[in-house]
């Protein structure tokens, strides 16, 4: 007799509390969760089941990122959940595909909005103040970068400080490295002064984790 095989009953993206998500950050700790059924009273049902992740690529063919199978036993009326873990690593929207016994049972549809999204974190760069030096002319620029979510502090972030011109880009005067609380502090700045002020503005690229960030303008007389 030919093994019964369990059915598919629904599945969901899942964070690590067991909510229903359809968005994350890259390198958040997300599942996809599988349920499974046998609705017959007198049989047990088995069978392989996998499922397939993939990163949706508007221009490209779409990549497969993470797969996994798993056997699965249904004793008569019962169901079973299964957890695939997945990491993104990159800003985009994933979406999966459920087989039994390599038959394709279920895919997330192109705009289906239970996609996952996938995105960088927000960031903030202020400036908390600057400072003129009159012993050794120029200015000393402080502040910080922080997640725009948590409000804490970004490490080892890259920051640039700019002098604003009119008439041409704007003049790259020194770059640092944040501390442990996101902090900076660039001394030793000679600028440009536009009438009389100074107007700088401090900028981060961005990286695998966080987007890139503008703080506001700065203008001292």
């Amino acid at each position: 007799m030919k093994d019964l095989l369990p059915q598919y009953k629904s599945s969901r993206w899942i964070n690590k509390s067991g909510e229903t998500i359809s968005s994350c950050f890259v390198y958040d700790d997300v599942f996809v969760e599988v349920t499974l059924e046998n609705s017959l009273r007198g049989r047990a049902a088995v069978g392989v089941v996998k499922v397939a992740i993939y990163m949706d690529r508007s221009l490209l063919f779409d990549v497969n990122v993470e797969q996994a199978k798993y056997v699965v036993v249904l004793p008569p009326i019962s169901s079973k959940s299964i957890l695939v873990p997945f990491k993104p690593l990159h800003e985009a929207k994933y979406y999966y595909k459920v087989f039994i016994e390599n038959n394709e049972v279920y895919t997330q549809l192109k705009n289906d909005p239970s996609r996952l999204c996938v995105s960088r974190r927000e960031s903030r760069l202020i400036i908390e103040r600057v400072v003129k030096v009159s012993k050794n002319p120029g200015y000393v620029v402080v502040g910080r970068l922080v997640d725009a979510l948590t409000g804490e502090g970004i490490e080892k972030a890259k920051i640039k400080v700019y002098d604003v011109r009119t008439l041409r880009n704007d003049e790259l005067l020194a770059c640092e490295v944040t501390s442990k609380e996101g902090a900076f502090t660039v001394d030793g700045l000679r600028t440009y002064k536009i009438g009389g002020r100074l107007k700088i503005y401090v900028k981060f690229e961005g990286d695998d984790i966080y987007k890139p960030a503008a703080s506001s303008y700065y203008v001292v007389d």
